[in-house]
C-alpha cells in the first residue's frame, strides 16, 4: 500500500491535478459550489482540483522535510500581519449590521477570499519550479485557451447570427454557470464579459504572445501562436469589454517599449526595404490585413452604444457627466465612497472585507440618480456594496500602511521580471515577457475589480516567482541546468 503512494506516484498525481486546475480556471461561477459562507458570484470550478492538490503537495513536502517559499514571501507576510492587526482593531469600532451582514461575518468572508487566492498562488509557485514544470503547465494552458476560444466563438455566432440556436447555447451555459447567456456580449465560461477579457489579457495572451515574441514555441507548428493571438483578440472584441481591449493595448505597448526594441528595429527594417526587394507583396498584404482588421473591429464595436459612447463627448458636457454617460459613473461613486471610508480610518482601515458595511452613507450626492447606485440605496435591496477597485479597497480596509505593504509586494514581482529579462538567459527572458504582460494586465485589472478570489491573478504571479532560480549566481549560468529547487 505504501508503494502505491510512493513519491513518484504522488508527484504524478500532483502534475495531473495541477493540469486540471489550469484546465478549469475559465469557469468562474460554477453552479455546484457549497454556500456555507453565503452565495457569491466568484465560485471557481478550479477550487475542486486545487482542494485535492494541496494535500498531495503537503505530503510531498513532509517527506522532503522542507517547504519552498517564494523569494518575496517576507513582503507578503508583512502585509498579512498588518491586515490581521487592522481586522482585530476594526472589531473595536465595528459598524452596525447592514442587511443582515455583521462585521465578524464580513471579515471572515474577506479573509477566506484572500486565503483562497493565496492557495492558488502557492500552488502555482510549487508546481512551476523548473523549465520542465512550465512546459507541462503550458500544455494545459494552451488546451484551456483552445476550449475558451471555441466556446466563446460559439457564443458569438449564437448572439450575432441565427446559425446556432441561442436557446441551445444558453442551456449548455447553464449546465455549469450560475448565469445564462448574455444579451449582446459573450462571457465564455466566465460569469461576465469583463471576467473573460481578464482571463485573455492576464493569463492566456501573456504566454502565447511571449512564445511568439521570443520565438520560443511550445509546439513545432509555427503558425499556432499567431493564430491563437488573433483568435484571442477576436474574442476580446466580441466581449465588448472596453477595459479588456484597453488593457490588451497597453500591455502590448509596455512589452514592446521595455523588451521589444530589437524586434521593433528588425520589423522597421523589414518594412522599410525598397519596393523592388523580395517580399513586397507580403509586406503590403500584412499592412492591408492589419488596417482592415482594425477598421472592421472598430465598425463592429461602434454598433454597441455602450462602446461607441466613449468618443461621443459633447462640447457642452462636463467630464463627470461624460463618465456617467459611458457607464463609469457608478464605479467612480464606489471609489469615492471607499476613499471616504479610508479618510476616517487612515492608519488601520476598517478591517479586511468590512468596507461594504460603511459605503452606503458615503456615496456622493451626484450618484444617487444612477440606476445601479439607486438600487443599492433602496430600502428593499439586500445588496452589500463594494468599492470595485482593489486599490481603494486596500486603503479602506487595511489603511495606508497595509496598502503600501501590498503595493511593495506587488511591485516586487516587476523587479523579479525585469531581472529575469536582464539575465540574458533565453528561458528567463521568455518568462519575463509573459510576466511583464501579465503584471501590467493585473495592475490595470485591479483598478476596476476588487476581489482577492480571482484565481488568474494569483496563478500568473505564482508561476512567475516560482521560476526564479534559488541563487542569484545562476541567472546567467556558465553551463548545465539552472537550480530552481
Amino acid at each position: 500500500m505504501f508503494t502505491y503512494f510512493s513519491t513518484s506516484r504522488l508527484e504524478g498525481a500532483a502534475r495531473f491535478l495541477w493540469g486540471l486546475v489550469l484546465l478549469t480556471l475559465p469557469v468562474t461561477s460554477f453552479r455546484y459550489m457549497p454556500d456555507f459562507m453565503g452565495r457569491t458570484l466568484i465560485q471557481p470550478l478550479a477550487f475542486y482540483p486545487l482542494g485535492l492538490l494541496i494535500p498531495v503537495l503537503l505530503v510531498l513536502f513532509w517527506r522532503a522535510r522542507r517547504i519552498p517559499l517564494p523569494a518575496n514571501f517576507n513582503l507578503l507576510l508583512a502585509f498579512l500581519l498588518f491586515a490581521l492587526i487592522g481586522s482585530l482593531l476594526g472589531a473595536l469600532y465595528a459598524a452596525l449590521p447592514l442587511r443582515g451582514a455583521q462585521y465578524e461575518e464580513r471579515v471572515l468572508r474577506g479573509w477566506l477570499s484572500l486565503l483562497i487566492g493565496l492557495a492558488f498562488f502557492f500552488a502555482a509557485f510549487w508546481m512551476n519550479r523548473s523549465e520542465k514544470d512550465l512546459h507541462n503547465s503550458l500544455n494545459w494552458i494552451y488546451a484551456s485557451l483552445a476550449l475558451t476560444i471555441a466556446w466563446s466563438l460559439v457564443q458569438a455566432v449564437a448572439v450575432n447570427t441565427s446559425l446556432i440556436p441561442r436557446n441551445l447555447v444558453n442551456q449548455i451555459q447553464l449546465l455549469f454557470s450560475v448565469r445564462p447567456l448574455l444579451v449582446r456580449r459573450i462571457s465564455g465560461f466566465a460569469y461576465e464579459s469583463a471576467w473573460l477579457a481578464d482571463q485573455i489579457v492576464i493569463f492566456y495572451l501573456p504566454w502565447v504572445f511571449a512564445a511568439f515574441f521570443t520565438g520560443r514555441r511550445l509546439f513545432k507548428q509555427g503558425w499556432l501562436e499567431p493564430v491563437l493571438i488573433f483568435l484571442s483578440l477576436a474574442v476580446l472584441v466580441f466581449t465588448y469589454s472596453r477595459g479588456g481591449l484597453f488593457s490588451a493595448a497597453l500591455c502590448l505597448l509596455a512589452v514592446f517599449i521595455l523588451m521589444g526594441r530589437p524586434l521593433i528595429r528588425r520589423a522597421r527594417a523589414w518594412l522599410a526595404r525598397p519596393l523592388s526587394a523580395p517580399g513586397l507583396w507580403l509586406r503590403l498584404g500584412l499592412l492591408f490585413a492589419i488596417v482592415l482588421t482594425l477598421v472592421a473591429a472598430g465598425a463592429f464595436l461602434s454598433r454597441y452604444e455602450y462602446f461607441s459612447n466613449i468618443w461621443a463627448l459633447g462640447n457642452q458636457e462636463d467630464p463627470l457627466g461624460y463618465l456617467v454617460d459611458i457607464g463609469a459613473g457608478q464605479r467612480l461613486a464606489y471609489a469615492t465612497a471607499g476613499y471616504r471610508v479610508f479618510a476616517e480610518q487612515p492608519l488601520t482601515g476598517v478591517g479586511l472585507g468590512a468596507s461594504g458595511l460603511y459605503l452606503l452613507p458615503k456615496y456622493p450626492d451626484w450618484s444617487v440618480l444612477i440606476p445601479e447606485v439607486a438600487r443599492q440605496l433602496s430600502p428593499d435591496s439586500n445588496l452589500i456594496p463594494n468599492t470595485k477597485s482593489l486599490y481603494v479597497r486596500l486603503l479602506a480596509e487595511t489603511g495606508l500602511p497595509g496598502f503600501w505593504l501590498f503595493v511593495v509586494f506587488f511591485v516586487s514581482f516587476l523587479a523579479i521580471i525585469l531581472r529575469m529579462h536582464a539575465s540574458g538567459t533565453p528561458f528567463l527572458r521568455f518568462v519575463a515577457v509573459a510576466g511583464l504582460f501579465g503584471w501590467f494586465g493585473i495592475a490595470l485589472r485591479n483598478l476596476t475589480q476588487d476581489s482577492f478570489t480571482i484565481p488568474i491573478m494569483w496563478v500568473m504571479l505564482g508561476m512567475v516567482v516560482g521560476l526564479v532560480p534559488v541563487s542569484p549566481r545562476v541567472f546567467r549560468p556558465k553551463g548545465g541546468e539552472m537550480n530552481y529547487r
